[in-house]
């Protein structure tokens, strides 16, 4: 083999990025990272390792917010977060209102208690 390697092991991602192998674990089980398994090793190929980066560098590193929920009001940086939207006008409401509280309506289209 080349001196120039291909493909990484976790433990050497690791390493390279400074952080946990745990945490790239994790990221090559969900695929996130790509990686090959090859039995109960996973190898990273250098390439697929970059384009994560560059990825991730585009889409974290201008931590602006995604949205506010139309419900309860919070902000959220994850557009996940509001994945849900108002059955009258389709603003967002975000999962913990939707799925917690039974909310379907944003705080203009609520209606009255006495109305139900």
């Amino acid at each position: 083999m080349s001196p120039d390697k291909k493909y990484l092991s976790l433990e050497e991602v690791a390493e390279l990025l400074g952080v946990n192998y745990q945490l790239i674990y994790r990221l090559a089980r969900s695929g996130e990272l790509p990686a090959v398994r090859l039995g109960r090793v996973y190898r990273v190929a250098e390439s697929d390792l970059d384009a994560y980066l560059e990825k991730s560098k585009t889409s974290s590193s201008v931590a602006r917010p995604a949205g506010t929920c139309a419900a309860c009001g919070k902000t959220y940086r994850s557009e996940q977060a509001l994945g849900e939207s108002c059955a009258e006008c389709g603003a967002p409401i975000c999962v913990d209102c939707w799925k917690r509280l039974g909310v379907r309506f944003c705080r203009e289209h609520q209606p009255a208690a006495n109305d139900a």
